[in-house]
């Protein structure tokens, strides 16, 4: 049952959202925009979301990803735009780890492990973890322009 469930997961993966599918049209190269702080919740994390958006975009041309510890096993994220400093809010504040693999091979165990991956030049961004430690599962977003659209969920495999 167990390799079943592995080899299904390869090939829901084989056909999963890639970054070159999602590329951007232009990349903002000026002095990134202080992030704008409306929310209680932002101004908690003020310091760690402006030393993120201070390094500028890493993500779709013009977005920061700031991420940050929150315990063992968890990261926040924050995503602002550095044209604006506009706060992006529609993505699950607390993202903690599942002790399963996911279905792309990755798990929390492996050296090297990345809850998130993302790039620049795409609009694509990959998720690994357990909103609020629940539905453990490998998501696929996709940034709209102006929010982010779930485009898949698979599973963390339960061995």
């Amino acid at each position: 049952m167990t390799l079943a469930c592995a080899m299904l997961s390869v090939a829901q993966v084989r056909d999963a959202p890639r970054f070159e599918q999602f590329p951007v049209t232009e990349k903002f190269s000026g002095k990134p925009a202080a992030p704008v702080l409306r929310t209680a919740n932002d101004r908690g994390f003020r310091t760690m979301i402006r030393n993120g958006a201070a390094e500028g975009p890493n993500f779709a041309g013009h977005l920061t990803i700031a991420r940050w510890g929150c315990g063992s096993s968890c990261w926040m994220i924050a995503v602002i735009d550095a044209r604006t400093g506009g706060m992006i809010h529609d993505l699950p504040e607390f993202f903690s780890f599942a002790t399963h693999p996911f279905p792309d091979g990755t798990a929390l165990s492996q050296s090297g492990f990345e809850p998130l991956s993302y790039r620049l030049d795409s609009r694509l961004l990959i998720m690994r973890g357990c909103p609020n430690e629940e539905d453990c599962s490998l998501r696929y977003y996709e940034w709209t322009g102006s929010k982010f659209r779930l485009l898949r969920k698979l599973p963390a495999i339960r061995l």
